[in-house]
């Protein structure tokens, strides 16, 4: 079984953040899937026919509570536990799998390493930088994306669809070799479904 972690914090304050860039990417994957979601203590939960989503309930910073408690239900190898977050080390648009690693300073990363007691898993790593890096990274995180982010950061969850998809159909190295050279999406590229129902950016 497939466990992909969407990181981010609950709460609607925090819903269209930057750091919930992998909420926002398993929530998109659900919705193309028709699938629902179910609650547990640390997590929710939306589960196909091989693979699980999750969204950590503990906020970003005691992820690793939750994904430790989705392993335990439904790990079988480390690799198929596949962590999606925002980094800030990559452009806007970017998509980007990774097997193991280190943390970059993601404090949500640290939070599941430490409880995994391994840094053996995969990442699908969503750019969140807009030219610059902040003075204030946790004040930037915090914020919502802007008006001129919303395309390419639609564009780019669409593209960790197709990312999720192509890894569990053909493994880690065809998957990183597919994803890891495309461009980062432009702001005219079509993307993900935008908000719906009385939803909002705002």
């Amino acid at each position: 079984m497939w466990i992909f972690v969407g990181l981010g914090n609950p709460g609607r304050q925090y819903r269209f953040t930057r750091h919930n860039a992998g909420w926002m990417a398993v929530e998109e994957y659900a919705r193309k899937k028709g699938l629902r979601w179910l609650g547990r203590d640390s997590f929710v939960y939306a589960q196909g026919d091989d693979f699980v989503l999750v969204k950590p309930v503990t906020y970003m910073n005691l992820s690793g509570k939750a994904v430790k408690q989705a392993f335990s239900l439904w790990g079988e190898d480390r690799e198929k536990l596949v962590v999606i977050h925002d980094d800030i080390d990559l452009p806007l648009g970017s998509v980007k799998l990774k097997l193991g690693g280190g943390t970059g300073g993601h404090r949500g990363l640290e939070s599941v390493m430490e409880a995994m007691g391994t840094s053996v898993f995969g990442r699908i790593r969503i750019g969140i930088n807009i030219g610059f890096k902040p003075a204030k990274l946790a004040d930037f995180v915090l914020q919502e994306f802007g008006e001129e982010e919303r395309e390419p950061l639609l564009c780019a969850l669409e593209r960790t669809s197709t990312a999720m998809d192509v890894l569990m159909e053909k493994g880690w190295e065809r998957a990183m070799n597919e994803i890891n050279g495309l461009t980062p999406c432009s702001f005219q590229e079509k993307g993900a479904k935008k908000p719906q129902g009385g939803e909002t950016w705002n």
